[in-house]
């Protein structure tokens, strides 16, 4: 009997809060809309004669990008245009909101919570959910249904019913439209963006004069686009949403092409950094020094003009290399290649150039398809990745089996037959791997490869009534329906994968899984293909990006263990390259390079752990603390009185915006190099300055750089972002200057680096036009406030009651704008007071740490920059996060003759602080003899780019710094905010300003 596993959710992660609370704002002010119940009526979101101007829209829009630091938007974008023409001939105008968010970060959790939200604030009940394929269709269902019981806790049983749109059941959509409820649907746009779809047809199963979709039409829908990139990437597509009268739109995606009236960012290095995704690193096999096989691959084909790129062999100087060939209508491959090969027939004949149907056919009737190649099959490197994955996998579970964790594998290939046939190559090798390996792993022994293994592909039944496999993507119904079928079966199916009673851990799957499908516990995917995949590698890697469950369903945060491996079918380097492209050309900052496995390991040196000095300043860093809060409350009153009265509250206005659109040309050149040193210029040119510099004249400044440079730092231009100097080569007038994480990394005397951006637009010009008037119904103010401070109502009434007259009037002008920043401000005030008034003592005992787990004789670590910890580090080598780390590593301990050790607190060693404040992980542990040599000191040191904590970016940081300030002083270990610059780094807080006195 398997058992069953509940996915767990944590309402309070703050990304997420702020995803939903950015799109709430957006209509903050807005009067919530109680329906009234008559018999037979239509429920709408807003009644048919009121409208949400689009001024009030724009103001509360640049106030979220504000908040978020996105730049504002100059005016509210909106999509007006016609409707199908079988729905009417009039136009509809709508605007749409933008939400992006990283693939494996909870997107469908935070468009689901949002719509609790903006019931909850606005009344809003009616919702539609339209997403591109069957995939997501089933992957909405299924986060619907795990997430349930859970938003029923935060919102009291609140009834909302989701409708899975089927054409043959048609009056589901009547009871959408006539039910008081929140009301959710889920429709693929192949359902209603044609009009032989039924929802325009009259049926019987919907009596009465309305068609179906005017139902829709009457409730003035909210419309959620899942991935909309693939949605409304047509005009009809456009017209087909236009028909359903939305009353605006709200778009999720991780690669939005276009991004409409942005109200949140969280960008694939963001999810990065905050470790809210696993790691990436990647395994690569490839074939090298191999070119005896024939090689003929189409790469890509462009439409205008009609060419085909073909990757193959060409001789050169006697030597072959493969090189990219651009074909055109008429070209032969011999006058290319000169290789005998392609001696006879290869003139092309033609270049099908349809989206999805790409080909080129020669005169000899060949005809090569996108990504094919007509070169074998390439088992040996199948059995590498896969003897690689199998192993990787194996390894994995046995370390976290203890821990409840159940380890998946992802194969993607590109040919089903090679799986499914009887001789199918790819079952096969993986079977007889399997059995190789299993007697060295306790936990796979018992098993057979056909009890582990398992494969999803879209199926169909053939006139013979046999069930076969589809061997493409998609493209008319019947493959629909087999598409369809195929994800029942595997969405359904999460929880028991993930269950130690379910022996099936590895998965192999075509194009049906390459989208919609993910499972948190996917550690290691393999992509088996002739190829490079025609799978894009973002949406490889995102079906396991998520962070993994144990068995009980609890998310595990540990960095260490939430590692994606990919074992790719080509170099790391190719792998890494292109993963980053994939990135660039999807608008985003790629993140870090993925580390190569076996350059990722670090290793402990037992001699300086088991040293006296390092146990010792161990066990005083274990000792237990207690802490006091003495909260004055009439000096807590008292100043969130004041603070309340200096804000500005916002007021519901219209306002009218203008601002300059500027579109900047950055050119990059190379000077000159002077050993590892260089003279960089960086010339700028915008549209801004050419009506008075006519363009002529570019904006030039000039700085000299050396490895670890920054330009975007030293020209102070967010723009370029990426510059970083990795190396310096000087070959007098060949000199090259290297550059990371850019595709063109590479700069040379005779070869600028070219760009141009729209991101240095000025400020948006704000202009009032009227304020808005009207009041509202207010809410009980205290209690909220009460639930969300934690304070007593009856302090919360002294505040409210000591605020001026003024500021008291705007919370009946604008309820929910006013509760906001009412219970932001005194949130603010109270954790200042918190962090101003606790003690901390010395308490009985110990902290329940494990040194050996916390400082493992071995680790990996994926993704971090790793560099040389010398002679004294804990490790041999050191992880460090920004140059400023790098450099007080590099040249303040390594330069340092008295440092006996030091090392990096691991990141699951965490000080306890109240709640508001939050956690805190100490950066650096460090032992060092005194400057007489005779005692030993024991420090923990921060490195921050500046010492000043008031001036930190944030002030959570700054409220931390100041309680570990408390603690370590309590504990009786030194303790001290520096930077990479104070030379003395070793002398405590308490000297310096001794010193400073005199």
């Amino acid at each position: 009997m398997v058992s069953k596993l509940h996915f767990k959710f944590d309402p309070n992660q703050e990304y997420q809060l702020t995803a939903i609370n950015s799109i709430v704002k957006v209509f903050d002010g807005l009067p919530r809309y109680e329906k009234k119940f008559a018999l037979e009526d239509i429920f709408p979101n807003l009644p048919p004669d009121e409208s949400i101007y689009e001024d009030f829209l724009l103001e509360n829009l640049n106030a979220v990008q504000r908040d978020n630091q996105i730049p504002e938007s100059q005016n509210l974008e909106v999509d007006d245009g016609l409707v199908m023409e079988s729905t009417g001939y009039e136009s509809w105008r709508s605007p749409s909101f933008t939400v992006e968010m990283e693939t494996g970060t909870g997107k469908t959790y935070v468009y689901l919570r949002t719509i609790y939200e903006l019931y909850k604030h606005y009344g809003f009940s009616k919702f539609i959910i339209v997403v591109p394929s069957v995939a997501i269709y089933e992957g909405v269902r299924k986060t619907f249904e795990i997430t349930k019981s859970h938003f029923s806790s935060l919102y009291g049983n609140e009834v909302v019913n989701l409708i899975l749109y089927d054409g043959a059941q048609i009056g589901t959509v009547r009871s959408f439209a006539t039910s008081s409820f929140i009301q959710i649907m889920v429709i693929t746009i192949a359902s209603f963006n044609s009009i032989k779809n039924n929802l325009y047809k009259r049926s019987e199963k919907l009596p009465g004069e309305r068609i179906a979709y005017q139902y829709i039409q009457e409730v003035r829908p909210i419309l959620i686009l899942d991935e909309p990139q693939s949605i409304d990437n047509t005009e009809t597509a456009k017209e087909a949403i236009r028909s359903l009268h939305p009353l605006f739109i709200l778009r999720y995606s991780a690669t939005h092409r276009v991004r409409p009236n942005l109200v949140y960012n969280l960008t694939p290095i963001d999810a990065y950094r905050q470790n809210l995704v696993k790691k990436i690193q990647v395994i690569g096999i490839s074939e090298e020094d191999n070119l005896n096989r024939p090689t003929l691959i189409l790469e890509s084909v462009t439409q205008s003009p009609i060419t085909a790129k073909v990757k193959t062999l060409v001789e050169e100087k006697g030597t072959l290399k493969e090189v990219v060939i651009t074909l055109k209508q008429a070209d032969n491959l011999f006058d290319k290649t000169h290789r005998e090969e392609h001696k006879n027939g290869y003139r092309v004949e033609e270049i099908g150039a349809a989206k999805g149907k790409e080909f080129v056919k020669f005169e000899n009737t060949l005809t090569i398809y996108l990504k094919e190649n007509l070169a074998p099959s390439r088992p040996e490197i199948f059995r590498f990745q896969i003897r690689e994955t199998i192993k990787q996998h194996m390894e994995l579970q046995e370390k976290l089996y203890p821990k409840g964790i159940k380890v998946l594998s992802l194969f993607f290939i590109d040919r089903v037959a090679n799986y499914t046939a009887d001789n199918g190559i790819i079952r096969s090798i993986f079977d007889q791997e399997f059995e190789q390996l299993k007697n060295q792993y306790h936990q796979f022994e018992k098993y057979s490869p056909e009890q582990v293994r398992e494969a999803y592909f879209a199926k169909k039944i053939t006139q013979s009534g046999e069930e076969v496999a589809v061997d493409t993507e998609s493209k008319n119904q019947e493959q629909r329906e087999a598409e369809k079928k195929a994800f029942e079966l595997i969405m359904w199916k999460k929880e028991q994968l993930l269950s130690f009673d379910e022996p099936v851990s590895f998965i192999f799957a075509h194009s049906a899984l390459k989208e919609g499908w993910d499972n948190p516990n996917v550690f290691q995917i393999c992509t088996l293909n002739q190829t490079t995949s025609e799978i894009k590698k973002r949406q490889e890697i995102g079906r396991g990006l998520r962070l993994c469950v144990d068995q009980t369903g609890t998310r595990i945060l540990d960095e260490q263990i939430n590692v994606l491996t990919v074992i790719a079918n080509e170099s790391y380097e190719e792998y890494a390259a292109n993963l980053q492209r994939e990135y660039t050309e999807a608008g985003e900052e790629a993140p870090p390079k993925p580390k190569r496995p076996q350059q990722s390991k670090v290793k402990r040196k037992d001699e300086l752990f088991n040293s006296d000095d390092f146990q010792h300043f161990w066990t005083k860093l274990c000792q237990r603390t207690k802490y006091k809060i003495s909260v004055n409350t009439e000096e807590l009153i008292t100043t969130c009185i004041n603070n309340l009265n200096a804000v500005d509250f916002p007021e519901p206005k219209i306002v009218l915006t203008k601002g300059k659109f500027i579109i900047t040309e950055y050119i990059i050149l190379l000077e000159s190099v002077n050993g590892n040193q260089s003279t960089i210029v960086l010339q700028t040119r915008s549209t801004e300055n050419s009506q008075e510099n006519n363009s002529l004249t570019p904006l030039e400044s000039k700085y000299t750089v050396k490895v670890g440079s920054d330009l975007s730092k030293i020209f102070k231009n967010l723009c370029l972002r990426g510059f970083k100097v990795l190396e310096i080569i000087d070959r007098g007038d060949n000199s090259v200057v290297k550059f990371a994480d850019k595709e063109q990394t590479e700069l040379t005397k005779y070869q600028p680096i070219v760009f141009t951006s729209e991101k240095g637009q000025t400020p948006a010009k704000v202009q009032t036009v009227q304020t808005l008037q009207d009041t509202y119904p207010v809410f009980n103010l205290v209690d909220r406030a009460a639930k969300e401070t934690k304070l007593t109502r009856a302090t919360l009434n002294r505040i409210f009651q000591g605020m001026s007259e003024d500021r008291k009037k705007i919370l009946f002008k604008n309820p929910e704008g006013f509760a906001s920043t009412f219970i932001a401000k005194i949130k603010e005030v109270a954790t200042y007071h918190v962090v101003s008034n606790i003690e901390f003592t010395l308490d009985i005992g110990q902290l329940p740490l494990q040194i050996d787990e916390l400082f493992p004789l071995e680790k990996k670590i994926a993704q971090k920059e790793l560099i040389d910890a010398g002679e004294r580090g804990l490790y041999d080598q050191v992880q460090i996060d920004s140059d400023v780390e790098r450099d007080f590593v590099q040249y303040r301990l390594l330069d340092d003759q008295k440092v006996v050790l030091y090392f990096k607190f691991p990141p699951l060693l965490k000080v306890k602080f109240p709640k508001v404040i939050g956690n805190y992980n100490p950066d650096w542990g460090i032992i060092r003899r005194g400057d007489n040599g005779n005692h030993i000191l024991q420090l923990v040191r921060e490195t921050k780019g500046k010492t000043d904590i008031e001036k930190l970016q944030y002030v959570r940081e700054t409220f931390k710094i100041k309680c570990a300030t408390k603690h370590f002083r309590a504990v009786g270990i030194d303790y001290r905010v520096i930077d990479d610059k104070v030379i003395n780094w070793w002398v405590s807080e308490a000297e310096i300003n001794q010193t400073q006195l005199f």
